[in-house]
């Protein structure tokens, strides 16, 4: 009798060894290379992906899938990945980390963070070598809601201008969000192994690890508000998305898709933690929205797929095309978050996948810019299902890279090539794919009705 148990997964660690090598690499993506070596990067990141893409390949589904170890070994090489890149200067790819620091110090200072721009002769005082001359849009007041900016304030006291401590928040942060997609997967009775989806995904990695994103730290209260949703506990399920809002205003999308009892314990939670957030900087008068309406802009629209064409369709027959689009967008996915208020079909991975819609429609449609890191929380609820859609979201994880290839000198005649490559395949995937399935559907209720 053969008592032998699932295989080591030595090729995981094999994979793990060789990521862990690429990252170490990171450390030579610093802000003077800015502009010059975005090919290198592509190339260093598309490494990484292939090597995630195996380390999926082999892993799930897999024999190796049910070893008590692989668990442990998909978290321990995950935190390697981060703990790598925790030195690195952010600067190469995004800048936003020092605008988070520059806010801690006007806070720190105690100044209203909404008040005054950075080249604002009031803050005069503040200006360094260090941290001033890094901040972009330097005549901008901050974008960043309360939430955001609370952390800011909590770093600028205990940390204050510290690249890393602002850094090893927001990973600390972000393997919290990889703790809770454990028991998330589990209450959706998902092998757990599929946490290696989000836990190495390297556009996950750099983007927060690199550069320092603010959504590693809303992710856990959004997969924290998910969780308690499926676990039927409403009030608490609308603090953690307020939270998160807090962060980052685009995860109140998702209020539709985590209502589900008709109670006003949920929404009324949501709404008193947004409000209490904006209550502590209420004295900023209206500037409290900060550079939101500069934003929203037709001069900051970046990277844009399916909005850009249809700017330039309707800009054949009016004057004002972006206006008109982003109501056009905005009303197609309000229809789509009312369609999901409205169902009856609320089981624990219903909601999830109405979650993957909404936030995929959004990034598709409605942002006014698709930026490498705002894919981060598509990929983190696309870790918690197997639906026909995830190869196509997977892919874009990829090309949205691509982005950056678009804006070197000397090649813009041929950076709708990049576009269409970015883009291309997903809506061929996703336009596909969506037809067979209605397709499917259709036989199966003909077959059901003989």
């Amino acid at each position: 009798m053969d008592h032998a148990g699932p295989p080591f997964p030595w090729r995981l660690s094999l994979l793990g060894f060789l990521s862990v090598g690429l990252y170490v690499l990171g450390n030579h993506w610093q802000p003077a290379l800015r502009g010059s070596n975005h090919v290198s990067y592509v190339l260093w990141f598309s490494l990484l992906f292939v090597l995630y893409v195996a380390a999926m390949t082999w892993v799930l589904g897999g024999p190796e899938e049910s070893h008590p170890l692989l668990i442990p070994m998909i978290v321990g090489w995950a935190v390697m990945f981060r703990v790598s890149l925790l030195w690195v200067t952010p600067g190469f790819l995004s800048d936003d980390m020092y605008r988070y620091l520059w806010d801690g110090l006007v806070q720190r200072a105690g100044i209203n963070p909404y008040q005054y721009p950075p080249e604002a002769p009031e803050l005069a005082f503040l200006r360094d070598e260090a941290i001033f001359p890094m901040i972009n849009r330097k005549s901008a007041l901050t974008i960043y809601p309360p939430g955001a900016q609370v952390l800011f304030w909590v770093m600028a006291w205990g940390w204050p201008g510290n690249v890393v401590g602002m850094k090893g928040a927001i990973l600390f942060a972000d393997v919290c969000s990889i703790a809770l997609l454990l028991p998330l997967l589990r209450h959706l009775d998902v092998n757990r192994s599929r946490v290696l989806l989000y836990a190495w995904h390297p556009l996950v990695v750099t983007e927060l690890g690199l550069s320092g994103h603010l959504d590693g730290v809303m992710i856990p209260f959004l997969l924290l508000a998910v969780l308690l949703t499926l676990k039927q506990r409403s009030w608490q399920a609308g603090l953690g998305l307020g939270l998160a809002t807090l962060l980052k205003l685009y995860p109140a999308i998702l209020l539709p898709i985590l209502y589900r009892k008709r109670t006003w314990r949920m929404p009324a939670a949501f709404v008193a933690v947004v409000a209490l957030g904006y209550l502590f900087y209420l004295g900023a008068g209206g500037q409290i929205i900060g550079y939101l309406p500069h934003y929203l802009a037709p001069a900051e629209e970046n990277n844009l797929g399916l909005r850009r064409m249809l700017t330039h369709i309707l800009g054949l027959v009016t004057d004002e095309p972006h206006r008109l689009v982003l109501w056009l967008t905005s009303l197609i996915l309000l229809v789509v978050m009312f369609q999901c208020l409205t169902s009856n079909q609320k089981a624990p991975r219903e909601v999830i996948n109405w979650g993957v819609r909404v936030i995929a429609l959004y990034l598709l449609l409605v942002s006014p810019s698709v930026y490498e890191w705002y894919l981060i929380w598509l990929l983190a609820l696309a870790s918690l299902t197997q639906t026909w859609s995830t190869p196509a979201w997977l892919y874009w994880s990829w090309s949205v890279n691509l982005d950056i290839l678009a804006y070197l000198p000397g090649i813009e005649a041929y950076a709708h090539w990049f576009r269409f490559a970015e883009y291309g395949p997903l809506f061929l995937w996703l336009g596909g794919g969506w037809l067979m399935h209605k397709v499917q559907g259709s036989r199966f209720t003909v077959q059901g009705s003989r």
